[in-house]
């Protein structure tokens, strides 16, 4: 896989741990902001950009690891846990890695 894909999944993976964080202090329904979500994961590499957390929030939703309603160009701003992706974040294994067994499709 090339840089741009491995910072795709990477950008999935810190949406995950960010929703499971917020959660976790009571928020259910956080709103997507990109630069909450660096300063909370500890995101090293270049500045979030809202276009990736929107696309990252839209792969959540359609893999079923979140809930909420997609608007198009922001994603589901408004994300929600689900059940599935709950367990998943929990494992801190990378989706990449969870994927596994399933079509990845980037």
């Amino acid at each position: 896989m090339n840089a741009a894909t491995d910072r795709q999944w990477a950008v999935r993976d810190a949406v995950l741990r960010w929703l499971l964080a917020k959660t976790t202090e009571g928020y259910r329904s956080p709103i997507l902001d990109a630069d909450a979500i660096g300063e909370t994961v500890g995101w090293a590499p270049t500045p979030l950009t809202r276009d990736e957390v929107a696309d990252a929030s839209n792969y959540l939703y359609r893999e079923g690891y979140v809930t909420g309603v997609p608007v198009m160009g922001i994603g589901i701003p408004r994300p929600m846990l689900t059940v599935a992706g709950r367990r998943v974040a929990k494992t801190e294994r990378p989706l990449r890695r969870a994927m596994r067994g399933h079509d990845v499709v980037s």
